[in-house]
């Protein structure tokens, strides 16, 4: 044993190893958890009586509600991005995976734009509409199939690197 070396520690495989699937860990939790706050809390704001949603009841808790919204929304966006690139680095991706991805992003940005008219109050010539037909609506449909799209790009991906 003598005049042999220790075996040097690969420092790109030790700890790293373990930080790098606990990082992707809980960015996918915060991603997940900034999704249902987003389209958890536009369907409390959408049941809410119209009078609770008035820009003079209660508007502390609007106001909470609102930045909290906008909170979830930048999580949901940021988090996006970094597992997106991600995953779109990790192994060669089919262009059907892109495509849904794509369309995935498209959908998110017409909710984003949508969500800036929660709480917008309606036209007085526009009517009594239903809250589904209205943006709040418009962003717990669109939350739907963005969720479909999240669930085929799992799959997607599992089925790409599995072979």
């Amino acid at each position: 044993m003598l005049g042999r070396t220790p075996a040097r520690r690969d420092t790109t495989e030790g700890d790293g190893a373990l930080i790098e699937p606990i990082l992707l860990g809980a960015l996918r939790l915060a991603h997940a958890v900034a999704a249902a706050t987003w389209i958890g809390g536009t369907l409390v704001f959408a049941l809410a009586p119209p009078a609770a949603r008035s820009a003079d009841a209660a508007p502390a808790i609007w106001r909470a509600y609102r930045d909290a919204l906008r909170l979830s929304i930048g999580v949901f966006v940021a988090t996006g991005a970094i597992l997106a690139v991600q995953r779109l680095s990790s192994a060669p991706v089919p262009p059907t995976y892109v495509a849904v991805l794509a369309v995935k992003v498209a959908l998110g940005v017409r909710m984003f734009m949508l969500g800036r008219r929660l709480g917008v109050p309606r036209p007085q010539g526009a009517g009594s509409r239903a809250w589904w037909a209205g943006p709040e609506g418009q962003v717990l449909f669109l939350g739907v199939i963005v969720y479909g799209l999240a669930v085929a790009l799992r799959w997607i991906y599992e089925e790409t690197i599995r072979g």
